[in-house]
């Protein structure tokens, strides 16, 4: 005999179903399956069947007691097996293998457990679902002895859906789990994972915009309905979608080789900044991205992105911003036209250069048009640039600041933010302008009223890297190089280094002075303790070459090193870039 109660209640033995009479008699065998093998009492069915109008039905109760036991054993009328009469109540011997929810139950966890193996979990659990055929309980979803159990079935039936789909989605199915997922999260519009596993199968399947307005839809809901924000787990898959982050691309295993042979080229940046080449070994600066792109997407026009020495801001414009506007992070900036500089001794000679390099059909005539007296060159140079009417322009300033430490013509000063404003101010909105600015020097640009008014309608500031990020910065590209960092080594450099102003260049130097000194394919942490840690590194490092030259080498080695930093007051310093003649001299 098989007890069924995922669906409408039913009783089938040798594939026969047995009629067990009317609801509330049904109600009393659907409430005693729900306490299988075990006693109920007496007043507990009145109660649970009957409530406050339990008065007198004792005799209803048997009754009802006397016709499933005929109905469930026809052929024992004296000596039932199955309905049982014990100790002031009944009980039903059911085996728990013909109870489908106890074969349910039993299979899921089976299917959990399979845990290596994504395509057996998903086929497992897919088979626990089929034994569904409607919703647990169906008959009695307005009984409260019923209630509790259906809410814990349906919440077990729907977390095991999303478990499967998991699963499926690690095996690489993505657009054949769309539909599904669509009827999931509309049918569980407060649920997250559901929106989250949409938002992964449709970047899978191409459809970024999609995904995102997925995400923006959920973020109104629960924003409406419960006012909280998503989850930071589902913020920060809809930042990867902007970054068009690899990481959310199916990793398929490798096969297996004979031998492997270790890896030559060292995936870290000792002191120089990542440039956009080395997006792909770029880490742990997504959501700051993310934030930048957001609001270029708000159609913010004068973005400052403002941070500490060596908090890497040129790493995060250069590895992280460029690569993924031209990966379409904004829709259409695909298409857009990027021009990235630095400010120099001479901004107007730099800010050509950029512009001829982000196309290949510049005019002669933009060193004319960019020196015009009334402010409008620069926005009149990236007219003639855009292909079309609808083309945009992103100019990238990076260390904004030596506009202010290497510029010492405050009229020239003066022209260049004023064509960075007509730029920003065109009410087609076609220019875009990001630049990132040493914190220190923050009040130099306020100086100048109209452009300082402008500077904090878009700021975004840039913190060091959480422990989260700074644990991507360092396994990422151990990963993707085929090492492995000790997770000992990880920690003790990651406490180092957290909250540590500037430290990201003495951060990226040690991992680069690990891999070089690495066992095998392990960066570990004897290695770490041999160098002296984050700061003895590049300190240890420096005295070594120092000692390496001789007395005039040592001294031109002096000469040289105070020209590379500007002084701009008491205890205030910048990078400086020297010219060629400068050094030979």
């Amino acid at each position: 005999m098989e007890f069924r109660i995922l669906g409408p209640l039913e009783v089938v033995e040798d594939g026969e179903s047995i009629d067990v009479g009317p609801h509330k008699q049904r109600a009393l065998l659907a409430l005693l399956l729900l306490h299988a093998n075990r006693v109920v009492s007496t007043d507990r069915l009145l109660d649970e069947l009957w409530g406050d109008e339990a008065e007198g039905k004792e005799n209803v109760l048997w009754v009802y007691v006397s016709r499933l036991r005929a109905a469930l054993e026809p052929e024992s009328k004296k000596h039932p097996q199955v309905l049982v009469t014990r100790d002031h109540g009944y009980v039903l011997n059911a085996d728990p293998e013909s109870i489908d929810a106890y074969r349910f139950e039993k299979e899921v966890a089976r299917g959990r457990s399979l845990t290596k193996d994504a395509a057996a979990t998903a086929a497992t659990l897919r088979s626990a679902l089929e034994m569904w055929r409607g919703a647990a309980l169906q008959d009695f979803v307005y009984d409260d002895f019923a209630r509790v159990e259906i809410a814990r079935l349906e919440e077990l039936r729907l977390t095991t859906t999303e478990e499967a789909i998991e699963a499926e989605l690690r095996c690489g199915k993505a657009g054949e789990l769309i539909g599904e997922l669509e009827v999931l999260s509309e049918q569980h519009p407060l649920r997250e994972q559901p929106t989250a596993q949409l938002m992964l199968a449709l970047y899978r399947a191409g459809r970024s915009a999609d995904a995102l307005r997925t995400f923006e839809r959920f973020r109104r809901t629960v924003g409406d309905e419960l006012g909280i924000d998503p989850s930071p787990e589902l913020c920060r898959l809809e930042e990867q979608i902007l970054l068009h982050d690899s990481r959310l691309q199916l990793r398929r295993p490798q096969p297996v080789r004979a031998a492997v042979t270790a890896p030559t080229t060292n995936p870290y940046h000792g002191l120089r900044p990542f440039g956009e080449d080395d997006a792909g070994s770029f880490f742990g600066r997504e959501r700051l991205i993310a934030e930048v792109v957001r609001r270029i997407n708000d159609g913010e026009r004068l973005i400052t992105m403002i941070g500490a020495s060596g908090s890497g801001k040129s790493s995060a414009v250069r590895a992280g911003l460029i690569p993924s506007i031209r990966k379409g992070a904004v829709p259409g900036s695909d298409q857009w036209l990027i021009a990235h500089m630095l400010p120099g001794s001479d901004p107007f000679v730099e800010l050509e250069a950029a512009l001829l390099r982000s196309t290949i059909d510049a005019p002669d005539s933009l060193s004319e048009m960019l020196q015009s007296g009334d402010g409008s060159g620069l926005l009149r140079a990236v007219l003639r640039l855009l292909p079309t009417e609808s083309s945009r322009m992103v100019l990238v300033i990076d260390q904004f600041e030596e506009l202010f430490t290497l510029v010492e013509d405050r009229a020239l000063q003066r022209r260049f933010l004023e064509a960075l404003l007509v730029a920003v101010d065109d009410p087609h909105g076609r220019v875009t302008v990001v630049v990132t600015l040493r914190a220190d020097f923050y009040d130099r640009p306020l100086l100048h009223p109209a452009f300082g008014a402008r500077l904090g309608e878009a700021l975004v500031n840039v913190t060091p890297l959480s422990a989260r990020e700074l644990e991507e910065a360092a396994s990422e590209p151990a990963v993707k190089a085929g090492v492995r960092v000790e997770p000992a080594l990880l920690g003790q450099l990651i406490g180092e280094v957290v909250d540590y102003p500037g430290a990201l260049p003495m951060f990226q130097y040690t991992l680069t002075e690990l891999f070089e000194r690495r066992a095998g394919d392990v960066l570990s942490e004897a290695s770490y303790s041999e160098i002296g840690g984050v700061r003895g590194a590049i300190t240890n490092r420096a005295e070594d070459l120092f000692g390496e030259l001789g007395p005039e080498e040592q001294e031109a080695a002096r000469q040289l090193f105070l020209r590379l930093v500007s002084m701009s007051g008491e205890n205030t310093w910048s990078r400086r870039r020297v010219q060629a003649e400068e050094i030979i001299s």
